[in-house]
């Protein structure tokens, strides 16, 4: 039995390193699809089936994998530690292309928890080995990199370095797009500076070479900034003639990606023909962009489900290939030795069966852990949706009917000959008291002011409608930019619900709101009032002025809540939050 087993591995010897290579790609495959479970498992299976040395290169690949699968699971210090522990070990081996996907990931982790110092001394690590190996690729994507993290310090002058490296290249099809993204970054840094003649100078060489690409979609991204930055600078007609022009290159494109940039373009046009006072254009292109928002949901509701079943599909699909692969395994194994395969089996079932306990119990943790946070995230978002909703239908709607209704008695008016009727005077009087409360109506609903001018504004609206002869309050944003409007409106939401609570607990006659962005990924709101003060622990537990779900809401955006308060010497409250910027082209052009 003993030399059947031998002769058995001194034939297959030579294919364990098509096997394993097979191993890694089918890993990628599982980590890319998000199917971390099956990825963990098939780790496992091969090292019980291969005694990998803690030298082997194939033992620090799959070791890779299962970092990755640990981030992605919330493990990441575990995961950062086992990456940093195998990259000491693999300084012997510079040449390796598995030095830089160590080095890379290393740098993803640390610019995920905000640690851009650590994130960049090992970025500038993986450019020196890219240097050492004359990688370019991957040369221009650290070199991008290390611009984009120097720009998360605000330290515009690094960055710029960087990405004017990248753009020094040799354009080819390995490094056109990051080459074009480089052009675009500078864009953005000089956007920031106010240098808009830069601005535009970069923007337009980044549009040059996504038109080398036939890439129309991305030519239409960077034509709607050169129209944002118009608008910026009050040149509105000249904002509208980019805004034309980035529709027609996608006039025809009716993917995704293009329909939400499209929107976009309705609700900018919108907004530079109202700031010319073209009122007419700025509704219709408003309706536009409205009606084409209501198709894209009805269309994300359908890809969504769509996607669910397919996924449903191909996991019944590989689950039954996994079985047939086993039983095709188990009857070769069997030629080797019924008492071999028996012990094996009983070992491996055991491990199997603890491993499968413990995933189920960490899932049924983590499913339970979502669901709470996604009950606190529908409830806050469906009431803020809810009253956004109302508010466009009495602002957009019943306002604008009320207002034709009182043109036409106006109109009418006009053609009586003799004296107007007191009652339709009346009448017209009535309609007027009525819209003012519909208006006011729908701006306490959702400030309009915070949807089209952004938090800072909205926040100092709000303090002059507060302020009185019994109570003032002052506001200081600190130069804030504007950032993802759903972010905006939970922030002003939660300010809005403090200063309610001064009003109504506090007896102060100042207070002041401090709004400051912090390293570029904080926002930190500061609310101070000179009141009576009140017992926080006893407020907490009869929560009369709400903080218990106040505070429920700044955990769930993933913040911190603080709350200091004396008898008789006012309150001071804190607000840390990650900042929800606009991640995409299109999301900066939505905002």
């Amino acid at each position: 039995m003993l030399l059947l087993g031998y002769s058995f591995y001194a034939q297959n010897i030579s294919n364990r390193d098509k096997y394993i290579q097979e191993k890694l790609q089918r890993l990628d495959s599982l980590i890319s699809a998000k199917k971390y479970d099956q990825a963990l498992s098939l780790i496992q299976n091969v090292k019980n089936t291969f005694a990998l040395k803690n030298n082997d290169k194939e033992k620090y690949a799959f070791d890779y994998r299962y970092a990755e699968v640990l981030f992605e699971n919330g493990e990441k210090e575990k995961a950062l530690n086992l990456l940093l522990n195998n990259h000491e070990k693999l300084k012997s081996f510079p040449e390796s292309e598995l030095t830089i996907r160590y080095l890379k990931y290393i740098t993803k982790i640390f610019a995920n928890s905000k640690n851009f110092e650590k994130a960049i001394m090992y970025n500038k690590l993986a450019y020196k080995n890219a240097s050492y190996n004359k990688d370019t690729s991957n040369i221009l994507i650290v070199l991008n990199r290390l611009g984009s993290f120097y720009y998360a310090r605000n330290q515009l002058d690094s960055a710029r370095i960087y990405y004017k490296k990248v753009i020094l290249y040799k354009e080819t099809p390995k490094t056109i797009q990051r080459i074009a993204n480089a052009y675009n970054n500078l864009g953005v840094i000089y956007q920031y500076e106010n240098d808009i003649p830069k601005s535009k100078y970069y923007a337009k060489k980044a549009i040059e070479i996504k038109k080398k690409q036939n890439d129309l979609l991305g030519v239409a991204y960077i034509m709607v900034n050169i129209g944002n930055l118009d608008h910026y600078i009050n040149k509105y007609k000249e904002a509208i003639k980019n805004y034309n022009n980035a529709f027609l290159l996608i006039d025809k494109d009716s993917s995704k990606e293009a329909k939400y940039l499209k929107k976009a373009l309705y609700e900018n046009m919108a907004v530079s023909y109202d700031s010319l006072g073209d009122y007419k254009d700025a509704y219709q292109y408003l309706m536009k962009g409205s009606n084409l928002g209501d198709e894209l949901t009805d269309d994300k509701l359908a890809e969504s489900m769509a996607e669910v079943e397919a996924k449903y599909n191909i996991s019944k699909h590989e689950h039954q290939t996994e079985i047939e692969r086993y039983n095709a395994q188990k009857a070769k194994v069997l030629f080797i030795g019924l008492a071999f395969i028996t012990i094996t089996f009983i070992i491996l079932a055991i491990i199997f069966y603890k491993n499968y306990k413990l995933q189920q119990q960490n899932k049924f943790e983590q499913v339970q852990n979502e669901n709470q946070t996604k009950i606190i995230n529908a409830t806050i978002d469906a009431k803020e949706k809810e009253r956004r909703k109302i508010a466009e239908v009495l602002h957009d709607s019943v306002s604008a009917l009320l207002s034709s209704v009182n043109l036409h008695i106006q109109a009418s008016k006009s053609h009586l000959n003799s004296k107007v009727p007191v009652e339709l005077t009346k009448a017209q009087d009535i309609l007027g008291e009525a819209s003012t409360k519909i208006r006011d109506l729908s701006h306490e609903l959702i400030s309009s002011v915070l949807l089209k001018f952004g938090l800072a504004f909205a926040v100092h609206d709000i303090c002059q409608k507060y302020s009185n002869s019994e109570i003032e309050f002052v506001s200081n944003d600190n130069g804030i930019k504007r950032y993802n409007q759903k972010f905006e409106i939970k922030i002003y939401n939660i300010i809005e619900e403090l200063l309610n609570n001064i009003i109504k607990h506090s007896k102060a006659k100042h207070a002041r709101i401090n709004l400051i962005e912090r390293y570029g990924n904080q926002l930190i709101i500061q609310i101070i009032d000179d009141g009576i003060g009140f017992d926080v622990e006893k407020a907490r537990k009869k929560d009369g002025l709400g903080l218990s779900h106040i505070e429920a809401r700044v955990k769930v955006m993933q913040g911190v809540f603080n709350i200091n308060s004396k008898r008789g010497e006012g309150t001071s409250i804190f607000i840390s939050v990650p900042i929800v910027k606009v991640e995409n082209e299109k999301e900066k052009v939505s905002a």
